[in-house]
């Protein structure tokens, strides 16, 4: 099998990994529960496929390549299509990870102060409050004699 096909076959398979990734995805997002097994056994037949793409992807070597035909363009698009497998599959595994996670935990908000408050919380003090800081000893320098 000559380079160009083995990198365009490799390019396939990264699209059918990536569809069925994002088949995942919409399904972790709108039935809110883990994937079926006939699903999670679709995945797995296609791990075989990917080992044997990655070893003929191995034994490639850049000087076999042909410099006129679109084999440098293949090799851009494969790697592209592997960067957008990551992420929806980071997606899918934080999707799994909330999923699996006790239900007070999926709704739990870290930022329970409204920002009304925050914002009244960093204002600069007004005068009244300066001056009642300042009557409770605020005022005394650590050289004053007491």
């Amino acid at each position: 099998m000559d380079p160009r096909e083995i990198i365009s076959s490799h390019l396939t398979l990264c699209d059918e990994v990536y569809q069925l990734l994002l088949e995942e995805n919409t399904w972790l997002k709108t039935e809110k529960s883990a994937p079926t097994m006939d699903f999670l056994n679709r995945k797995k037949a296609i791990l075989p496929k990917l080992d044997e793409s990655l070893v003929l992807f191995k034994k490639l070597k850049p000087e076999l390549f042909d410099p006129f035909d679109d084999t440098k363009q293949l090799v851009k698009d494969s790697h592209s299509k592997l960067l957008q497998i990551f992420y929806v599959d980071r997606e899918n595994e934080d999707l799994l990870i909330k999923l699996n996670q006790p239900h007070d935990r999926q709704t739990f908000n870290r930022f329970t102060t409204p920002p009304e408050e925050i914002d009244k919380i960093h204002q600069k003090p007004t005068e009244e409050q300066q001056g009642t800081d300042e009557g409770a000893g605020g005022d005394r320098t650590p050289n004053s004699a007491s």
